[in-house]
């Protein structure tokens, strides 16, 4: 199996995740006991939307333990100027001239709305281990594309 990558903060924001599901766990359990009060349950709505929020509750918490069982932790780069997780990257696209700053994190916490940009993504893939000065280049949905990186910190 795979190994998630995790940061020490992503490990601590899961763990607090996990530990919610858990005691929502217990509260939904509730809502079941008190909907079949409520009479028959074929058609007891309070009744099957709790069994439904218990069905949702109980994936996450898989998915959850999965990662916490079977995680790697991401020790801070010793290559201060090469691209790793937790750099910030400034990069020009070559087609465009657009210049931007993207983060580089483990998937777990990757938002392209923030430019948190995950390692495993074709970008985040491509610049890792790479240097200011570097032109690279990587297959993205859209097609090719050709980036040089500006800056690493």
């Amino acid at each position: 199996m795979k190994k998630t990558l995790l940061t020490e903060a992503a490990l601590i924001k899961l763990q607090k995740e996990y530990d919610e599901l858990i005691l929502k766990r217990h509260e939904i359990s509730e809502e079941i006991k008190l909907a079949r009060g409520f009479g028959d349950l074929s058609e007891n709505a309070e009744y099957h939307a709790a069994r439904e929020a218990q069905s949702h509750n109980e994936t996450e918490i898989l998915k959850l333990k999965e990662i916490l069982e079977s995680y790697e932790l991401v020790q801070a780069s010793t290559e201060k100027d090469a691209v790793s997780i937790n750099s910030a990257v400034k990069i020009k696209y070559l087609d465009t001239q657009e210049v931007e700053t993207i983060e580089i994190v483990t998937k777990i916490e990757s938002d392209p709305l923030e430019s948190k940009i995950s390692n495993e993504s074709p970008i985040g893939n491509a610049l890792m281990g790479k240097k200011a000065g570097a032109k690279v280049e990587f297959l993205s949905p859209n097609g090719p594309v050709s980036i040089e990186i500006l800056e690493v910190n």
